[in-house]
């Protein structure tokens, strides 16, 4: 008797684990991203060509203490919480970048396409500000697992866009892009890293 209540908690902790784990999937989708066009690369990376894009960025604290009272996500999280000179709500989306005006300490939010449009409001603390992101072509590649691979990610990505015969622009460092909360779990994240390269490469190439 007892074997069998077991065998039908099991099944109820699977099939609920199967349930959220599709929540987890699906919600990814709700999130407006950046609008961009994708190709595969032979060397296996995607080519995307990015539209414009409005960012709000801070960087992270040098303190460790002003860190754990004020993180960097925070201070974005509060800017779209009403914490700007038109106390408006502004929808999340996704990805959360690092580094994309190529400073690595750089954590930055993409504002929807709405707001931009309208004209982002200012944010109520100095340690935000609020740019503009030129269109681009980037160099890109998908990784699982916690934020600490980026690093190894990143070199594996320039060597394929180098075996490629592409050059990397000469302004632009890695760029990290992570479409998960902290609390999901590590096999089912989605992170990527993002290489500015030059579009004469892409040119040449296809003649």
């Amino acid at each position: 008797m007892n074997m069998k209540i077991n065998i039908g908690l099991i099944l109820i902790i699977l099939a609920s684990s199967v349930i959220g784990f599709a929540g987890i999937k699906l919600t990814r989708s709700d999130y407006e991203s950046p609008e961009y066009t994708s190709k595969k690369h032979p060397s296996g990376f995607e080519i995307r060509k990015y539209d414009e894009m409005t960012i709000v960025s801070t960087k992270k604290s040098k303190s460790k203490k002003d860190d754990e009272k004020d993180s960097h996500f925070m201070r974005l999280f509060r800017y779209i919480d009403k914490s700007n000179e038109k106390g408006e709500k502004i929808t999340m989306t996704t990805p959360v970048f690092m580094g994309m005006k190529g400073n690595e300490r750089e954590m930055s939010f993409v504002l929807p396409r709405k707001i931009a449009k309208q004209g982002a409001p200012l944010p109520s603390s100095n340690s935000l500000h609020i740019a503009k992101i030129k269109p681009g072509t980037f160099a890109a590649i998908r990784f699982k697992g916690r934020s600490k691979k980026e690093n190894i990610v990143a070199k594996k990505l320039q060597a394929k866009i180098s075996k490629a015969g592409l050059s990397v622009d000469k302004t632009s460092k890695p760029i990290f892009a992570y479409y998960d909360r902290p609390w999901i779990p590590v096999f089912l994240r989605r992170n990527e890293v993002l290489i500015k390269i030059n579009d004469s490469d892409l040119k040449t190439d296809s003649n």
